[in-house]
């Protein structure tokens, strides 16, 4: 195990917990050099950021640059891509936290700041969150904006993740109140966020939308590009758990698998175009 860091940071001591001038972000990678450069170049010149990067991966290229990264760095073998991201929420020191992967860009170098002085400024907010550039292999890039656009519960959880993750920037302390990641999901965002609307319902809590320009060009060939099929069966199996008896969210739940029902028979029969078109249609402007 390679570790460069500062001192270790517990989630629950709260070190920065009222000082929102500070934002983590933490970008995991796994043999992903050429990715990897990408994202680090667009975050370099923040000056209200530190970046953690969490390597499970053995490219000998990645080791040499972590050796001279100036940033916190660990490299060692995890179990799966919730993991690498625990690592780096309990390494970091900042008072919110960016989940930036591997590959991702950051295209709005004000957005950290603007993030933090709205949760400054506004207690009751557990995250802040925009839109994002897709890459997408098939049809290129386009604007992806989230399910959820004003500040509620509505469309419900069951329609899939209705924030785009890697716009999220997070109260550090909101890690304390639904936990971390759930190491045996690779959708483990989803996990979490469900896990979040419940203690939303429980306890308090929402999520800003800053609109605007895209924040994040976003990497399309992540897990839930390339592991379709097991994404859906997890979403399955967490809205069982964490929804067992709210009716309307298995109906929007079904809605979805049947959707992706028909794109799966879309690429089975060579329809692309059509294909091209429901990629759009869930998250439309």
């Amino acid at each position: 195990m390679a570790v460069k860091k500062m001192e270790s940071f517990s989630v629950a001591s709260g070190i920065f917990m009222n000082d929102m001038s500070l934002l983590s972000i933490v970008t995991i990678t796994f043999n992903n050099y050429d990715e990897l450069l990408h994202t680090v170049e667009s975050v370099k010149d923040l000056k209200c950021c530190e970046h953690l990067i969490i390597n499970g991966g053995e490219c000998k290229n990645t080791f040499e640059f972590l050796q001279n990264y100036p940033g916190i760095s660990i490299s060692e073998p995890d179990q799966g891509i919730s993991d690498a991201f625990n690592k780096g929420i309990k390494l970091s020191q900042g008072s919110a936290v960016m989940l930036l992967n591997s590959g991702d860009v950051l295209l709005d170098q004000t957005y950290p700041e603007q993030a933090l002085h709205i949760l400054s400024e506004h207690p009751e907010v557990d995250f802040v969150h925009a839109d994002e550039l897709y890459d997408d292999a098939m049809i290129g890039e386009f604007v992806m904006r989230p399910l959820r656009k004003q500040n509620n519960l509505y469309p419900n959880i069951g329609n899939g993740m209705p924030y785009l993750h890697q716009t999220m920037v997070v109260r550090r302390t909101v890690f304390d109140k639904v936990g971390l990641f759930d190491l045996k999901y690779v959708t483990g965002d989803y996990d979490w966020i469900c896990r979040w609307e419940n203690s939303c319902i429980k306890i308090s809590g929402s999520a800003y939308y800053l609109q605007g320009s895209p924040v994040i060009k976003m990497d399309g060939g992540g897990v839930s590009a390339t592991q379709e099929f097991k994404v859906m069966w997890e979403a399955i199996q967490i809205i069982r758990k964490k929804f067992p008896h709210k009716i309307e969210v298995h109906v929007a739940l079904l809605k979805r698998l049947i959707l992706f029902g028909v794109r799966e028979l879309l690429k089975w029969l060579r329809l692309e175009n059509y294909l091209s078109k429901l990629k759009f249609r869930k998250y439309k402007s």
